[in-house]
């Protein structure tokens, strides 16, 4: 597989690539985590965490939504 996208992308495209899919995975997990701070009921984070796992795209749509809300919540504090 990585063959493949060397061969499609060429050295820098494949880092570029290979980065951007590291970017994903590391900003889903943060979503995963961040869902377990709330002060959610266990089967409600359950349902959220397999919602999650099941339907990746969610969990970015549920961190853009969070980061979003707290921008809000600082830009009152001031």
């Amino acid at each position: 597989m990585l063959q493949l996208v060397h061969d499609q992308f060429g050295t820098v495209g494949t880092i570029l690539v290979a980065l951007f899919f590291f970017t994903l995975l590391i900003l889903w997990v943060a979503a995963i985590s961040g869902i377990h701070e709330y002060p959610y009921s266990e089967k409600r984070k359950l349902l959220i965490t397999v919602l999650f796992i099941i339907f990746p795209p969610y969990a970015f749509f549920w961190l853009a939504k969070d980061m979003y809300r707290q921008y809000r919540i600082l830009k009152m504090e001031k």
